[in-house]
């Protein structure tokens, strides 16, 4: 865990150092902040507060505000790379104040990759580099954009690869220690030889699901955009979990039959909301409604047909309407259908035995306790459940 940590400090350093490099250099080769603010202004990339409620626009106020709070909460509450930190803390307090020191660090990363965007806009605002052909997917403007501002400046672009690699490896890090740390001693320790030690079992998953991550490489690719596939991705998974904990953590009437029924109907409907959507991608029956770019200013031959504005204003009539729900929203959708087909089957499949079973009030959050029977204090905590709370206790 401490290598994994110190690891994580270093490749950040790292990444925000080429980020702020990156930035400083393309606001002076542009003429300042002032300019940039002006052309993203004039080309609509300054939506503040577009209020618009309607759950199948990609990006609004709410998509932002009410999405991306799930998908941080998920992570921050539940996300065992998160709760592994957690733990390695000797109390709550100082768990507390990790978290802040986390809120304040992505703050500041979130605001220079703003910034970055808000210069990629600027510098081809008239000459868009994918309808131009000179970069084949979203994802590589920044690499492009840092060979047209600094590919003169010896040793710039090496530091710029440092940073991205730094970015990739720092999250796969923390990935691959909590994800073979889940293997091995939830899923495979009763498979596992005891003759071996654990910390070297672990060094050997970690290996495999390394390689598993390398060689999806090639699925990735073909997802179109990085962030917009991974956050889809991530929402299958991330809003069953969340909805299985809000489940036990504020329903009191829920079982185990509930909870079961309600994340697997989960996975299985935002699995097929999410590949739904991405075919319907790949096949051109589903198109993004993003905002136009412009190809009027470039100054060198290229050889293509279509403007991203015509583009845009295909509307996709195949589609199954499920599919255009903004990707924001996958792990919301997630909470709310475990909450309620959770809760659904836990009403008609309630029985006397479980009614009679004691519960611990200390598992539940305290707005709830008012509902709790009077018997919910009898049963004691089991050691191995709550190793926070023992944490606060002491």
């Amino acid at each position: 865990m401490r290598a994994v940590v110190w690891t994580d400090a270093l490749q950040t350093v790292v990444m925000v150092s080429a980020m702020i490099f990156v930035m400083v250099l393309g606001a002076a080769k542009l003429g300042g902040w002032g300019q940039v603010w002006e052309i993203n202004e004039a080309g609509g990339r300054l939506q503040f507060f577009n209020m618009d409620p309607d759950p199948f626009q990609r990006q609004t106020f709410w998509t932002a505000l009410i999405g991306i709070y799930f998908m941080f909460l998920a992570d921050c509450a539940i996300g065992q790379s998160f709760v592994q930190r957690y733990l390695s803390v000797p109390d709550q307090t100082t768990a507390i104040k990790t978290v802040w020191i986390f809120a304040i660090g992505l703050s500041v990363t979130l605001l220079l990759s703003v910034a970055n965007g808000l210069l990629l806009y600027a510098s081809y605002a008239g000459c868009d580099p994918v309808l131009a052909k000179r970069a084949s997917k979203p994802d590589q403007l920044l690499p492009l954009f840092v060979m047209d501002v600094a590919g003169h400046i010896p040793g710039f672009v090496g530091l710029f690869v440092a940073g991205v690699f730094s970015a990739a490896l720092s999250s796969m890090s923390t990935g691959l220690n909590s994800l073979s740390g889940v293997l091995v001693s939830d899923l495979l320790s009763n498979v596992l030889s005891k003759k071996i030690s654990t910390g070297y079992w672990l060094r050997i998953v970690t290996a495999v699901v390394g390689f598993v991550c390398v060689a999806l490489v090639y699925v990735v690719e073909n997802m179109g955009v990085i962030l917009q596939g991974m956050h889809s991705l991530n929402g299958i998974t991330s809003g069953t979990m969340l909805g299985l904990f809000l489940l036990g953590i504020f329903c009191p009437k829920a079982n185990s039959k509930g909870a079961l029924v309600g994340s697997a109907v989960s996975l299985c409907s935002l699995g097929f909301i999410v590949f739904g959507a991405q075919y319907s991608r790949n096949t051109g029956s589903l198109v993004d409604n993003v905002l136009p770019v412009s190809v009027d200013n470039c100054t060198f031959t290229t050889n293509f047909t279509l403007s991203q504005s015509d583009g845009l204003k295909q509307e996709s009539e195949e589609a199954w309407l499920i599919f255009k729900i903004s990707f924001r929203y996958y792990t919301l959708l997630g909470v709310l259908i475990v909450l309620i087909v959770g809760n659904l089957v836990s009403i008609f499949s309630d029985s006397q035995d479980i009614k009679d079973k004691p519960i611990n009030r200390d598992l539940f959050c305290p707005l709830v306790h008012r509902f709790l029977p009077n018997k919910a204090e009898e049963e004691e905590m089991p050691e191995t459940n709550v190793l926070m709370y023992q944490h606060n206790k002491e």
